[in-house]
């Protein structure tokens, strides 16, 4: 009787269906809660990589960027570490774990690595053994590197820089004048034994200056007094660009010698001026055969461009194209050339330029268009004869693409200023 009553009560336990939903409920919960903690900690992981891959973003571009490296040193492996440290300070619950910056000096350029991983403690995840997520991630920046150049600025300030700078300057002088003459001589006053004593006062050089006629030379003035701007405001680095200014005609003068210092080199400029011309105008103020030597002897050795220690080298060289030189000072043998008494008219010699171009520095040449004079014997006789071959030979002097000319009364300055940005570009592109 008590086996029957047995069988039946399990019989009986093992048909209730009664509590099966809260059996599979409870043990589906445990899974359920898993998964849902697996995506509370995963999204907290998420967004701590997100942090984190902004700090890796932030560490890269430091390490290439002008206010952060503005010289461009090796990055720093501690600024990084640095960085990130301070990013995770405010995240108790992850820990940094490695972080690597590598870098790579290229031909032109500077490239950077940042890497990082780190473990983020998870809360309902810890209970399924899962104590911390690895999250990781990197940026990399790339910043060219700088060429460092020197600039040699050739400037002509012979007398037909005396030229004025625009038409209506032009007018403006022919109307001031009794003989309606556009370019303003500089002349001295001399004494009885022909001795220099000081400035014609009167001369068309004063009275430009007196009523306010821009003259060509001070156009050449600016110009350069620009460009130390826009070679201030080109640098990456500091000391990127050196400048030196010179001025010759019958020969070379040092305005400002060569420096990284492009504020001095500006004010330095203020000294450009008009040359005087000689008593009785025998001239003889346009030597190419004494200058470009003399500027030779001045440049080192150029460089690839790679560090001030070794900058590439660009010689620009402003004239209006026409030798009016002295015979008797000339070396041996004498350029051919018109001979009008003692002066040598001629165009200038390409093979002078070539001396310097062998050596492995740029000619960049700026040729003021010599103004035609067809009311004036002397150009008729002397300059007209060979006006046509003066671009040519000019072109021939300067370096492939960097003849570059202007008429008088168009802008020098931009015109200096699109060679210096050429300049800067090719030596990019050749680095």
């Amino acid at each position: 009787m008590l086996r029957f009553v047995r069988s039946q009560l399990f019989q009986r336990f093992t048909e209730d269906r009664k509590g099966n939903v809260a059996m599979i409920f409870g043990l589906s919960l445990i899974p359920m809660l898993g998964l849902v903690g697996a995506a509370v900690d995963y999204s907290r992981a998420a967004q701590v990589r997100a942090q984190l891959n902004s700090t890796a973003d932030a560490a890269a571009l430091a390490a290439v960027s002008k206010s952060g490296n503005p010289n461009l040193a090796p990055p720093s492996q501690a600024a990084a570490q640095k960085m990130f440290q301070s990013a995770v300070a405010s995240m108790p619950y992850v820990t940094l774990g490695r972080v690597s910056l590598s870098s790579n000096y290229a031909a032109s350029s500077l490239s950077v690595n940042v890497s990082y991983t780190a473990s983020v403690q998870t809360s309902l995840m810890n209970v399924f053994g899962i104590p911390s997520i690895t999250v990781s991630g990197s940026a990399g920046s790339t910043r060219q590197t700088p060429v460092y150049i020197d600039f040699y600025l050739l400037l002509d300030n012979s007398p037909s820089m005396g030229l004025a700078a625009t038409t209506a300057d032009i007018s403006h002088l022919q109307a001031l004048t009794p003989d309606a003459c556009a370019f303003a001589c500089h002349q001295h006053v001399f004494n009885s034994q022909g001795q220099p004593i000081g400035d014609d006062m009167n001369d068309y050089y004063h009275v430009a200056k007196n009523n306010g006629v821009t003259l060509r030379i001070d156009v050449l003035r600016m110009a350069t007094q620009s460009l130390t701007t826009t070679a201030t405001n080109t640098a990456t680095v500091a000391n990127q660009f050196r400048m030196g200014v010179y001025e010759f005609n019958s020969a070379l003068q040092t305005i400002s010698g060569l420096s990284a210092n492009l504020a001095t080199v500006a004010s330095n400029a203020n000294a450009i001026d008009l040359a005087y011309a000689y008593q009785n105008q025998s001239d003889n103020q346009t030597s190419y055969d004494i200058a470009l030597p003399a500027i030779n002897a001045i440049m080192t050795d150029p460089g690839d461009g790679s560090s001030a220690s070794f900058p590439q080298k660009y010689l620009f060289f402003v004239t209006d194209g026409v030798e009016d030189e002295a015979v008797q000072p000339l070396p041996a043998p004498r350029p051919a050339g018109n001979v009008n008494s003692n002066r040598l008219i001629n165009t200038i010699n390409p093979a002078i330029c070539t001396a310097i171009k062998d050596r492995g520095i740029k000619i960049a040449l700026l040729y003021t268009t010599y103004l035609p004079v067809t009311n004036n014997a002397f150009y008729n006789q002397w300059v007209s004869p060979i006006a046509s071959r003066i671009p040519t030979q000019l072109s021939a002097c300067a370096s492939p693409g960097f003849f570059f000319e202007v008429t008088p009364t168009e802008g020098i300055s931009e015109a200096m200023t699109h060679m210096f940005e050429k300049a800067v570009s090719v030596a990019r592109l050749t680095q």
